[in-house]
């Protein structure tokens, strides 16, 4: 059969054979609710906040979440406008809708009439897709195509084949069907679970028979969908005449995937393994408790070179031609070694973290719809910035509290990790301040800083932060970070934990751990204060509604307020002089609690974009600039110096030029001792 001769279906635009075929039936019972969700949804673009609204269950999630286009995302594809792709197996749409936004021509051709029907809804304003129903196998496109997918398709292909009801023929037979149908130098896309999976060999039920150790046990049974290992992978692509396949590795699997790493470009000093975080899950199966750490399994499989043959899952590239120029005609880019998506969050704090395979730095951008004005966006008490940064070698330092947790579980030695991280907390963030509790008060910027963003330098074992997105406009007692710290080690690493601990509400068993190192005062109004202080921050965070803050986050911001050393600054000096923003920024940094303010006093016309280019000429940009607020006109102006080479500024304030800048350090630092005491 060949697509040209299909039509539409009466009353819908699906498109179907005119002579029969064999059916591919499969249903998952989901279509009707998705149907609903679809239809009562203005936008069912991949970011739509809409059709997130509608996820209650597993089904739900996985139809609708963004996360499903990740493994597509993390490719590029920057030239596909003008290419064409095949989309065999297209479920629901929820691959389709990212195709259809990215590509100039998408065929979706899906087996089941009623789950193509969804799949037409979803797309439904995309001139760019067209929806077809029909058995995939018995198509005879010819050189046509120049990307084909089988995303979590090839495994049941001996279900519906026609002829064939052994798996590896069938998907060797399939892998044709897609081989013949893309023109020269092109690309299939395969996503599909490794029958040796990690999670597989931990203890999880099978994804699609629900039984535990099938794959393991080479699928006694073939009643369901039968998947590969990465070798026998290899090897059907190259039977079915592809010249080239290259395998990436999606965590915790292809369907959600979160995290995408490529095995080829991993080095030793990468740590890949802090890219891979907890238990992987047992989707729409109850909870498990698996028979080892994953993480720490992870781990030693990097280590060991066997992260590949025992990933959960596998995103496979195969390219009929030439790799390099298949990859540079369709913009599909390859020159990283993994990816990291934060997606469960409003759309303008979306984003993508990448470890590029040569420099030095981790590159953020936004991803799936996510949009901003700025590189830091100022929530209320809270900022959010996203910035490159420097790349750190070494294990993150929730490694160490995992290796803890399995030797002397819930004892003495994670009491100490508790008190050493309050420890350098007060070290490296401490204000000199207490509350009235007597616990110490650190800066805002210390926020994000806990045991998942901490690198243990190999050598020392000296913390470094890294992925430092989210601040606090104000101060935060000790005890709040550490309590947030074990929290997260709760939501994050629950299976790493003793069984006593699984079973205790996790905020309160996480106050009560900190009351036993020592670090917090036992009285349940700290822990009300640390409920309302991480509601405002999720709150934030995620899609919601943003909150409104409570007196706690007021009290806080106020008393960092008063820590602030204010300097004065006229903006057309400053444009005019770039070497004093230079100076300013090398004696201040973004951690410290200092503002420049800037008069805009005779400034003239476009004294913004002056002003920018000011910045850049100080060698400065959106990350590398202190903070600093340009004043309304008739705005008061207030400070405590005056960063200036003329007589310009109060009578009152000490002035100082770009030489002076180490004692206007000294200023600003006396001032916040004086706060402190």
């Amino acid at each position: 059969m060949n697509l040209s001769e299909f039509v539409p279906s009466p009353g819908s635009k699906v498109r179907v054979p005119v002579s029969s075929a064999t059916p591919a039936g499969y249903l998952d019972g989901a279509e009707l609710a998705l149907l609903r969700s679809l239809t009562a949804s203005q936008d069912r673009s991949v970011g739509s906040t809409e059709l997130a609204a509608h996820v209650h269950d597993w089904p739900t999630l996985y139809h609708l979440t963004p996360y499903r286009s990740t493994i597509l995302d993390c490719l590029d594809f920057h030239h596909a406008g003008s290419a064409s792709v095949l989309e065999l197996g297209a479920g629901c749409g929820a691959i389709t809708r990212w195709l259809g936004e990215h590509f100039g021509t998408v065929h979706a051709v899906e087996g089941s009439v009623d789950r193509a029907s969804v799949a037409q809804v979803r797309t439904d304003d995309l001139a760019s897709v067209q929806v077809f129903s029909t058995n995939y196998s018995q198509l005879e496109e010819r050189d046509a195509y120049d990307v084909a997918t089988l995303i979590g398709v090839l495994e049941y292909g001996h279900l519906y084949h026609p002829t064939t009801n052994d798996p590896a023929a069938a998907a060797l037979d399939n892998l044709r069907v897609a081989h013949r149908a893309l023109r020269e130098d092109s690309v299939l896309v395969v996503a599909i679970e490794n029958r040796l999976g990690l999670k597989y060999l931990s203890g999880a039920r099978e994804d699609h028979s629900g039984r535990r150790y099938e794959s393991i046990n080479g699928y006694p049974q073939t009643d369901h969908a039968v998947t590969f290992s990465a070798r026998h992978l290899e090897a059907l692509l190259g039977e079915a005449g592809f010249d080239h396949v290259d395998v990436l590795l999606p965590f915790p699997d292809y369907k959600l995937a979160s995290t995408i790493i490529d095995p080829s470009l991993v080095r030793d000093e990468h740590h890949i393994h802090n890219w891979v975080h907890g238990t992987a899950p047992d989707w729409g199966n109850a909870l498990r408790t698996p028979a080892f750490s994953e993480t720490l399994a992870v781990r030693e499989l990097a280590a060991a070179g066997l992260l590949k043959d025992l990933a959960n899952s596998f995103l496979i590239l195969a390219y009929r031609g030439d790799r390099d120029a298949t990859n540079a005609r369709l913009g599909i880019s390859r020159d990283w070694v993994a990816r990291h998506y934060s997606l469960d969050r409003r759309p303008s704090l979306r984003k993508r973290v990448t470890l590029p395979a040569a420099g030095d730095h981790v590159v953020n951008e936004t991803a799936l719809g996510g949009e901003r004005a700025a590189r830091t966006l100022d929530l209320g008490p809270f900022t959010h910035a996203l910035r490159d940064e420097p790349f750190v070698p070494g294990d993150l330092a929730i490694v160490e509290v995992l290796r803890t947790l399995v030797a002397d579980g819930l004892g003495p030695q994670l009491l100490e990790h508790v008190r050493a991280y309050t420890r350098w907390l007060t070290a490296t963030h401490g204000t000199g301040r207490t509350d009235a509790d007597g616990i110490a008060l650190v800066d805002g910027a210390a926020l994000d800083a806990v045991w998942i963003n901490l690198v243990a330098d190999p050598a020392t074992g000296e913390w470094s932060p890294v992925d430092r997105e989210w601040a606090f406009r104000g101060v935060l007692p000790v005890d709040y970070l550490a309590w947030r710290n074990v929290n997260l080690l709760y939501h994050r690493f629950a299976d790493d934990l003793p069984a006593e601990w699984r079973a205790a509400e996790p905020d309160t068993a996480a106050f009560a751990l900190l009351a036993g190192a020592g670090v917090t005062v036992d009285t349940g109004a700290r822990l009300t204060a640390m409920r309302e202080l991480e509601a405002a921050f999720q709150g934030t965070a995620g899609a919601g509604p943003m909150p409104s803050p409570s007196a706690t986050v007021r009290t806080l911001m106020h008393e960092g307020e008063r820590r602030r050393f204010l300097v004065l600054a006229q903006a057309e000096e400053v444009i005019a002089r770039p070497e004093l923003l230079r100076a300013y920024a090398d004696t201040f940094g973004s951690a410290d609690p200092a503002t420049l303010v800037l008069d805009p006093a005779h400034g003239g016309d476009d004294l913004v974009g002056r002003l920018r280019g000011a910045i850049e000429t100080a060698g400065l940009d959106e990350d590398t600039m202190p903070d600093a607020v340009l004043l309304a006109p008739g705005d008061p102006v207030n400070g405590e110096a005056v960063l200036t080479t003329a007589t310009w500024g109060p009578e009152s304030l000490p002035r100082f030029a770009a030489p002076d800048m180490p004692a206007l350090r000294v200023l600003a630092e006396h001032r916040w001792s004086s706060v402190a005491g």
